[in-house]
């Protein structure tokens, strides 16, 4: 089911037919930062990394899909030493936005994206010589907003606080990511 959600999310960012290359138009991003849990027992943090694409089929509003590894987090357990660790990565679909805050082609915006994210994670807990893997995968939503700085029409940074919602009603975690992004249009 993740592979057809996402192939349709593809098929939609880039089969708009009749808007071709113009301020609208694809554009690819990455991104590298923090990304922390607090949550179910582990309080922990790793670098974390996204890189996508997108169509802006109006000037300031589009789609966007991508791949993110939200790293690797891992706690001791106060209940007889034992250890947890949970790795994530994932698929995500979704939209994004911008405020240009000046007239011009350079300048200072605003960001906001919200979507699906399609994770798979994969762990452990070890409590002495006995160790119990587990490895899940399911959808949950992701929000994003940001700050940054066009150069010019095809290139712009921007600082960027992201999160991503894990796991089941048994085990959530909620990773808080702040990351430095960089966005190039075509």
């Amino acid at each position: 089911m993740r592979k057809s959600i996402l192939s349709l999310a593809v098929a939609a960012v880039f089969a708009a037919p009749g808007l071709a290359y113009a301020d609208e138009g694809f554009y690819i991003d990455g991104s590298v930062g923090r990304a922390s849990v607090d949550d179910s027992g582990i309080d922990d943090n790793d670098t974390g990394f996204r890189i996508g694409g997108g169509w802006r089929f109006l000037e300031n509003f589009g789609a966007e899909v991508g791949y993110l590894d939200l790293g690797k987090v891992e706690e001791e357990v106060a209940i007889g030493g034992a250890t947890g660790s949970v790795e994530v990565d994932g698929l995500y679909a979704g939209v994004s936005g911008r405020i240009p805050l000046s007239d011009d082609t350079a300048g200072f915006f605003l960001s906001a994206r919200a979507g699906l994210l399609f994770w798979d994670a994969e762990g452990r807990v070890r409590a002495g010589t006995v160790t119990v893997p587990f490895d899940d995968s399911d959808n949950d939503f992701y929000v994003g907003v940001g700050g940054g700085y066009d150069f010019n029409e095809q290139f712009g940074v921007s600082l960027t606080y992201d999160r991503y919602k894990v796991g089941d009603s048994g085990a959530d975690f909620n990773y808080s990511v702040i990351g430095a992004t960089g966005e190039v249009r075509f």
